[in-house]
Order: structure tokens, then sequence, then C-alpha cells
């Protein structure tokens, strides 16, 4: 902040010290010629008007060259000063820079968050189609293979041949299914002797489950819809000492009665097959279009005893496809596709 008072200060010093100088140099030529009042014996000479222009030249030639060098001292200041201002204003940039350097980072963060979140968004979506589609086309329970039933036919059906005979006193049969439709009655699977082709039925109605024993007239109806598309893990069980009949949706119970065909003994010797059912129609017995089943069937497992409702509940778990049945196990007991049934992965 002294520099301009200093420059002031040594810009007056040399105009008081040049002026000084001329105006004793001026008394100096002016007292010469006057030569102290004394008259001299010589005749005058003539006025030399020149020569007193001459001086007064030297004069305001002085005055011009301290005008200049004021004008020189003046700029030189303009140039200091300019140059002052240009280093403060370069200084009050930087500050100003530094000062906004903490926040200028925050912009681009904010920014490179903003798309890490919708890229995040996106790759979501993206998970969940992939996750949607998959559980469209995979097996449940880890299960390895199931059977592909592609329309209603009375010529597509499986038939399985259990290990063991199927005379039964009780017992539990499970499944998984995703139904392609559903009418009034889908055959899931059914086990029928010529003298009884309704003995065991598992099928789906528009809004309920529904499972037989015996014939026709002892039927446990869950209500409970099936989602078309989706997989979905059924149980029925049965017990003739009390005529306990139950059945199971995913693991919970759906519906459950008593004295259902008590003392009744299921007899060997019939035929066991999925999709379809034996009906007994006409000579020969016969297959109805409208009965058949069209989905993915896997896991088809049957006991000859009552499952508790955790060995239920295992049956229907993400990886159970394992636990198989002593009568028909999945993926140990021959099943034959027919008609266009097919096995798949």
């Amino acid at each position: 902040m002294n520099l301009p008072a200093i420059l002031f200060c040594a810009f007056w010093a040399v105009v008081s010290a040049e002026n000084s100088d001329d105006y004793d140099l001026m008394y100096v030529n002016l007292d010469n010629e006057i030569d102290n009042g004394i008259h001299s014996t010589e005749e005058p000479t003539p006025c030399d008007c020149r020569q007193e222009h001459s001086d007064w030249d030297k004069l305001f030639t002085m005055l011009e060259n301290s005008q200049m060098r004021e004008g020189m001292l003046l700029q030189a200041m303009d140039d200091v000063l300019g140059g002052e201002l240009q280093r403060l204003r370069a200084e009050l940039d930087r500050l100003a820079g530094s000062l906004a350097r903490p926040s200028a980072p925050e912009a681009p963060a904010e920014a490179g968050l903003a798309r890490a979140l919708d890229e995040l968004r996106q790759t979501r979506a993206a998970l969940r189609e992939v996750q949607d589609w998959a559980a469209r086309h995979r097996l449940p329970a880890g299960c390895e293979t199931g059977i592909l039933f592609p329309m209603r036919s009375k010529k597509i059906f499986g038939s399985v041949h259990p290990v063991t005979p199927m005379k039964l006193e009780s017992f539990s049969a499970c499944l998984w299914v995703k139904a392609t439709d559903v009418f009034n009655k889908t055959i899931l699977f059914s086990y029928g002797t010529k003298r009884n082709p309704y003995e065991i039925q598992l099928y789906l109605s528009y809004q309920s489950t529904v499972l037989v024993v015996g014939g026709e007239g002892n039927r446990l109806v869950a209500d409970t819809v099936i989602s078309v598309g989706r997989w979905t893990h059924l149980c029925g069980t049965w017990a003739s000492e009390t005529g306990r009949m139950s059945l199971w949706v995913n693991g919970e119970l759906a519906a459950t009665a008593v004295k259902m065909v008590p003392g009744h003994v299921v007899p060997e010797g019939g035929i066991l097959q999925i999709g379809q059912e034996k009906n007994g129609c006409c000579v020969g017995g016969g297959f109805d279009e409208t009965l058949a089943f069209s989905g993915r069937l896997t896991g088809f497992n049957i006991w000859d005893h009552v499952l508790s409702h955790e060995e239920i509940r295992e049956t229907g778990e993400a990886e159970s496809c394992h636990l198989r049945g002593n009568v028909v196990g999945w993926g140990v007991t021959e099943i034959q596709p027919h008609g266009g049934a097919q096995y798949i992965l």
C-alpha cells in the first residue's frame, strides 16, 4: 500500500530539483547581463534579440524536458500500478479458486453417484428379468428333470411303474406342477383298476384342488387357486385307520377331513399315470381330452405312509428333489412319456 506514496515523493523531489537548477541558471544569466550596475566605457553594442530568445528557449526547453520527465514518471507509475493491479487480480483469482475448490469435486461426485445409482437400478431391473425368466423355465427344488405336456390331448400322458405294489392302507403323494391352463377337471395323476378307475386322483379345478380316494364320492376340496404359469408344490395324504385326508399347498395345510373311507385299502394291480385318467368310459377304456393336463410336472413321489407336517414342508423346499418316495421315487421309478410328452432339463 506504500508504493504509490513512495513513487509520488520521488517524483516530487526530481521535479523540485530540476526547477531549482533551471531557476538558478536563469538568474545567473540575467545577472551577468546586468553586470552588477557598472556602466561600461565602451559603446553599447546593439541588442541582439536573438540571444535573448535563445535564453528563453532554453528555459522553455528545460520546462518541456521537466514535463516530459514528469510524464515519464507518471507513465512508469501507471505501469507499476498496472502490474500491481494485475498481481492483485491474479492473487484474488487464486484465492477464489482455492475457496471454490473444495466444493468443486462435489458436483462430479454427485453426478457420478447419480450415474452409479441409475446403473444399479438398470442392473437390478435386468437381474429381475433374468430371475423371472429363470423362474419360468428352470425346474424347482433342484430337480434335474421334468416332464413337459405340450398340449391337451387324449394321447399325451405318462405311465408310471411303481417300485412296489400299490396296495396301500395309507399314503402321501407329492409333486411340483406348473399348469399352462386349468379346466373344470385337469388330472395331475390318477391310479385306477378295472373295478374302480378312481381309486386315487389328484386334480385341479377352476377354483380348487381336489383329492379323491376310493371313488369320486370321497373327495377333499381345497379352495386354493393355482397360479397358472407358476410352480406350485402339492401334497395329498390319507390314512385308512382314521379316514383322515389332507391337502397341502406349498407346505401349508389347505384342507383336511376325517372319516373319509376309513378301513379302505387301495388295491394293487391298477394303472398309475400322470397327466390323464383311465376313466373306463367304454369297452377297453380310453382317455378324455378334456381331462388332460398341459404344462410341466416334476418331483412326483409316493410314500406308503402319512408324512408329518415337517416332512411335507421339507419336500417343498429349495433343494428337496433328492427326497424320494418308497413307492414312487422321482428320478428312480420308471416313467414313460407318451404321445408327445417329453422329458425336459
